[in-house]
């Protein structure tokens, strides 16, 4: 679908299912492509939505709204961007202006609510590596309904 990427590191899907996100480590880059169906591109549907500067992209989650959360390893923040891909706020951790925790890594937002848990390291700083807790735009994004009925698909319920 998207091949020959440098050190690709997250991946995420938007709350309608047609906006694929993925990360290159090694170049810096943020893609967006609009899916015409599971594994295909759309026409005119692959773009470079964000350049990075500075250390690298990591994992990333989306929440319901389509905003886009990403850690940005080396630096400790998450960057969070709109359904379009433009930067719209960040997250500063704890410490990073003393070189504390800029290993940020990974994170979840928590089901029902808009609390985002980021876990990151401190390398060699001595502080070693800690969840930290912020808040984001809108609710997690459920990409697994839970109802039990057994025939559920990503974001819906197909059952009872």
């Amino acid at each position: 679908m998207l091949p020959r990427l440098a050190m690709a590191n997250g991946v995420a899907l938007g709350p309608d299912e047609r906006a694929l996100w993925a990360t290159e480590f090694g170049r810096n880059l943020l893609h967006r492509i609009e899916l015409a169906d599971t594994t295909t591109i759309a026409p005119i549907g692959s773009a470079i939505a964000y350049h990075f500067t500075g250390p690298a992209p990591g994992s990333m989650r989306a929440d319901a709204d389509g905003n886009l959360y990403m850690a940005i390893y080396g630096q400790g923040r998450v960057l969070a961007f709109n359904r379009n891909g433009i930067s719209i706020d960040q997250v500063l951790l704890p410490g990073r202006e003393q070189g504390h925790h800029l290993q940020s890594t990974s994170m979840a937002i928590r089901p029902g609510t808009n609390d985002l848990y980021i876990v990151a390291s401190d390398g060699s700083g001595g502080q070693g590596a800690t969840i930290f807790h912020a808040k984001v735009f809108a609710e997690a994004l459920v990409q697994f309904h839970r109802c039990g009925c057994g025939k559920c698909g990503v974001g819906r319920c197909y059952g009872s």
